[in-house]
């Protein structure tokens, strides 16, 4: 969160972080990116909006895994394009690449998880991701 210090004069974070104790496997510097990714991306939702907007992330245990949860009240994701989202060189950003969020669809998937997205245009976007606990 200390890379986003210039950014988060107009973001709230709200943190609601339970069973911290348990501890996923994997490559701790791509985790480190995916998540720098996912919240890059959710910092950038908010500069397209008017006034304050806020992010909560989530971490807790259930079913023999990790729940993350990164959520924005930005200016969300049409329908049609989550299907595309992880795809190289698919942005919803004029100036974006997509490359960051294939690089967290990738992260996820080597390390035996799973990534989803909700989103309402106007609302927000939600990206749940569930990692295996070893």
């Amino acid at each position: 969160m200390f890379l986003f210090q210039e950014k988060l004069y107009k973001v709230e974070i709200e943190w609601a972080l339970r069973d911290t104790e348990r501890k996923v496997v994997g490559k701790r510097n791509l985790f480190q990116k995916a998540f720098f990714n996912l919240l890059k991306n959710a910092i950038e939702a908010m500069d397209e909006i008017q006034g304050k907007g806020k992010i909560k992330i989530e971490h807790y245990y259930k079913n023999g895994q990790i729940h993350i949860k990164v959520s924005d009240t930005g200016v969300g994701i049409p329908e049609d394009k989550l299907k595309l989202l992880g795809t190289p060189f698919f942005s919803t950003k004029s100036e974006g690449t997509g490359l960051g969020l294939t690089q967290v669809y990738t992260t996820i998937h080597k390390h035996g998880g799973n990534i989803s997205v909700q989103s309402v245009v106007g609302k927000g976007t939600t990206f749940h991701v569930q990692l295996p606990v070893k």
